[in-house]
């Protein structure tokens, strides 16, 4: 299997990878306190895996009043470098741009861009932007999350092939750059078995933030001890508690009506992106609410379809020298996923 490319060699749209189109989602500018280093409350990440139970966690720490987290949740802002901007003129356009409510009053400042699980170099501009920066990861079965994540991608437009065995078995053809979906965003998006390569992914952001800054959940963790695992997250990141005791479930597994009304809003045209740009900022939250409104619409639910037991045995397989890994390095007892 060929190996998903890091950064290095990333494309110049590397914030949309692993992200949902925001071609109708530009942030509004607004004035915010005083963004120097020793201003800033301190900063944490969930970075993923992606479906996983990152936006069920982000949602829930997003409601707490002591927390300012990202708007969108996916900023994507430090897959990019500062450029010519003072660190101070970098800080202080993330901050007005996707945390406008910002207030004096908030003990900590959280980001939800799940790409960074994958990008290494946005990890460590994360600890340029705030030295002491804490980091979230969320995992699950892999079997599990390759499957959902197909048929994200499929609601995405990015994937055409609806069946699952047959999406994995091309994936070496993908990888030299055949039978890849004409609206497809990035390609390594279809490479689900490295996708799902959490040890090797988690190793990373071990090895480039260290260990102590970061914390590692499970997705069962989520399911089976709510208020439990959110306390040890107002821990981790030094919030008080709101009392908060459940995890809402986010983003099921969708479908969708009408196939151009999908591309329209979720993989629109550059000339639909174009006009966006150039649009009053007034006029943006109206759109926004339009297309919430017409995603609404448009969607239909879909119930992930089961796997043929020749499909399910060989998954298993492939993945169980990747459990045992991640088991190890979590120093967790993962026996019921194999």
């Amino acid at each position: 299997m060929v190996k998903i490319q890091r950064l290095q060699s990333a494309r110049s749209d590397a914030p949309k990878f692993l992200a949902d189109v925001k071609g109708f989602g530009y942030p509004q500018s607004a004035s915010v306190p005083n963004v120097t280093p020793h201003a800033l409350p301190p900063s944490f990440f969930v970075i993923g895996a992606p479906r996983c139970g990152s936006t069920a966690i982000s949602d829930t720490l997003k409601a707490n009043p002591r927390i300012s987290f990202s708007v969108p949740k996916e900023s994507h802002y430090l897959q990019q470098g500062r450029s010519q901007q003072s660190i101070d003129e970098w800080r202080r356009t993330y901050v007005e741009r996707y945390h406008p409510r910002l207030h004096t009053d908030h003990q900590a400042m959280g980001d939800g861009s799940v790409s960074y699980l994958f990008f290494p170099d946005a990890l460590q501009r994360a600890l340029e932007f705030y030295s002491r920066s804490k980091f979230i990861a969320v995992f699950r079965h892999p079997v599990e999350m390759i499957q959902s994540f197909h048929l994200r991608l499929l609601y995405l437009l990015d994937e055409t092939v609806e069946d699952f065995a047959s999406a994995w078995a091309m994936q070496e053809s993908r990888a030299r750059g055949e039978n890849i979906p004409p609206l497809c965003r990035d390609p390594r998006m279809l490479q689900y078995s490295e996708i799902a390569q959490f040890s090797t992914h988690l190793q990373s952001v071990f090895d480039v933030v260290g260990r102590d800054r970061c914390m590692v959940l499970l997705f069962e963790d989520l399911l089976n001890s709510p208020r439990e695992t959110y306390l040890n997250l107002l821990n981790f990141i030094g919030v008080d508690d709101d009392g908060q005791t459940e995890f809402s479930r986010k983003r099921e597994s969708a479908s969708f009506k009408s196939q151009w009304l999908q591309r329209l809003l979720m993989n629109p045209p550059e000339w639909v992106l174009r006009r966006v740009q150039v649009m009053n900022i007034k006029n943006v939250p109206r759109l926004k609410r339009l297309r919430k409104k017409l995603k609404r619409l448009n969607n239909q639910p879909i119930s992930q379809p089961p796997l043929a037991a020749e499909t399910e045995s060989m998954l298993h397989q492939h993945f169980a020298p990747e459990i045992a890994r991640l088991a190890s390095l979590l120093d967790r007892d993962l026996s019921h996923w194999r």
